[in-house]
């Protein structure tokens, strides 16, 4: 069973605003999402790059969203990240990931 809905759900995306994402048309989307029809191997990867999943979660074939190599240019500010995580020694490093997981916590 295709997780679209599920996923473009935990997005809070419309079904137009995932249309517009992939390029493709909103009652396609509908389509995919009623199980009318499936999308082609091209929409799949699309999704799966939007999401940041794999193409076999998306399609419903495994639970694990797997380990993904998204290609998309970093923002300024994960530039900007990256580049004081690097300037820091071990332990500062080891802080600094540390004090990311409580803030990503404390949004969930």
């Amino acid at each position: 069973m295709l997780r679209i809905k599920q996923l473009r759900e935990e997005k809070g995306w419309s079904q137009r605003a995932l249309a517009a994402k992939i390029n493709a048309n909103p009652k396609t989307v509908n389509f995919w999402e009623r199980g009318v029809s499936e999308p082609s191997a091209g929409f799949v990867v699309a999704l799966a790059d939007i999401f940041e999943c794999t193409a076999d979660y998306v399609l419903g074939r495994e639970d694990d969203l797997g380990e993904v190599n998204v290609q998309r240019e970093l923002s300024q500010s994960e530039r900007e990240f990256l580049s004081v995580y690097s300037s820091l020694g071990r332990a500062e490093r080891r802080e600094l990931l540390d004090f990311a997981h409580f803030l990503a916590g404390k949004n969930s």
